[in-house]
């Protein structure tokens, strides 16, 4: 049995914001980089990664992790995409190419927010 520390808060943004601020990295999940306007006018926008290229937690690299999952309806919310360092999305069968017959692969273009969490958390823990 496992067993670990939850918090609760009432301001994310802030509360990731400063999390940020203290070291840590704030991994979005999100099939793209979410569209948050003028905030990277003056700076690059973070990188979204595919999971099989997100880099995991090493001896190089132990810096602590935050890992944010949107609604399932919306996404993460604007002030909670700012405040996070890095994105990663999970490419599904959707994205694969059609195949000689044509086919799509009959993937899927989003997962439920308790599977995506299940899929990146033993990414992350596993590596």
């Amino acid at each position: 049995l496992e067993i670990m520390m939850v918090y609760s808060t009432t301001n994310l943004p802030r509360t990731l914001n400063q999390a940020r601020d203290d070291g840590f990295r704030i991994i979005g999940a999100s099939s793209s980089v979410p569209n948050t306007s003028s905030e990277y006018d003056d700076e690059e926008p973070p990188p979204l990664f595919d999971l099989q290229d997100l880099p995991v937690p090493s001896e190089e690299d132990d810096r602590p992790v935050l890992l944010v999952l949107g609604s399932e309806g919306y996404g993460l919310r604007t002030l909670v995409a700012k405040a996070c360092t890095e994105f990663v999305r999970i490419p599904s069968g959707a994205d694969a190419k059609e195949d000689e017959e044509g086919s799509d692969g009959g993937g899927v273009d989003s997962l439920n927010v308790s599977v995506t969490g299940g899929i990146l958390l033993w990414h992350l823990l596993r590596g």
